[in-house]
């Protein structure tokens, strides 16, 4: 069973927003969709710049460290949350651990 983004409609906008991100934004959904990651550890050898915050909340670097994206995931149920996404520079003023759903700004 492959991993499953929830919700696709919340990258389309984050896309939407941050336009420059948007290729590695579609990248990056691609593979997770494609792959089955049934651990931490099998998501980190795809992308070896993620990190485990706490529980399940995974942060991906997307677009060489320009822009973060914080993820909650459940590799039980094959289900990534789509929580926040922002530049690095924003990202420095949250606490992603606490962060919850955020829908774009713009």
């Amino acid at each position: 069973m492959d991993m499953r983004v929830i919700a696709s409609r919340t990258i389309k906008a984050y896309r939407e927003c941050y336009p420059e991100a948007d290729g590695a934004l579609k990248s990056w959904v691609a593979i997770i969709k494609g792959n089955d990651f049934r651990h931490f550890s099998a998501l980190r050898r795809v992308f070896p710049s993620a990190d485990l915050i706490k529980g399940d909340v995974v942060v991906f670097n997307i677009k060489g460290n320009k822009y973060r994206l914080v993820c909650g995931v459940d590799f039980f149920r094959q289900r990534v949350f789509v929580k926040w996404f922002g530049t690095h520079k924003a990202y420095d003023k949250i606490n992603p651990s606490e962060v919850k759903h955020v829908y774009p700004p713009c």
